[in-house]
């Protein structure tokens, strides 16, 4: 486990390296989320929240919202070396407290589903997605600028 006295949050885009972003994702397993296309995703987001240990990046997560009645939280990632320490934990109070909405939803996978419910997130019914895979991965070919 490691020792979180040197974390720093930030919830702006300055200064963020972005291929620092796309190793954080590979190493816990978001695949599919690589190149432009997670830079854009975050930039597009309503809010962000990133650790750091030092000048390391450790930890993401970000949300879109209407800013009134709801959110919803994508791609929250913690570097596996500081898993189970309480960084995710803290990430999601940072991120929640930019979030002043009613109803806030959760996109997680399920191995994962039990951390989330001890902050407070529940199965919520009525919910329904679709899925585009082919839009998954950025094929353009100017992807990578």
């Amino acid at each position: 486990m490691t020792a979180l006295e040197n974390l720093r949050f930030q919830d702006h885009h300055e200064g963020m390296d972005w291929q620092a972003l796309e190793a954080l994702f590979e190493l816990t397993d978001l695949n599919g989320r690589k190149g432009d296309k997670l830079r854009r995703a975050f930039l597009n987001s309503t809010t962000v929240c990133y650790a750091f240990d030092r000048d390391r990046l450790v930890g993401v997560a970000r949300a879109i919202s209407d800013g009134e009645y709801h959110a919803v939280i994508y791609d929250v990632a913690v570097h596996p070396e500081y898993q189970r320490c309480g960084l995710g934990h803290l990430i999601m109070i940072r991120l929640q407290e930019k979030l002043p909405v009613w109803r806030t939803m959760l996109i997680a996978s399920g191995n994962v589903q039990g951390f989330y419910g001890q902050l407070g997130f529940a199965p919520y019914p009525d919910t329904l997605a679709r899925l585009d895979w082919d839009l998954l991965y950025d094929t353009s070919p100017d992807h990578l600028t």
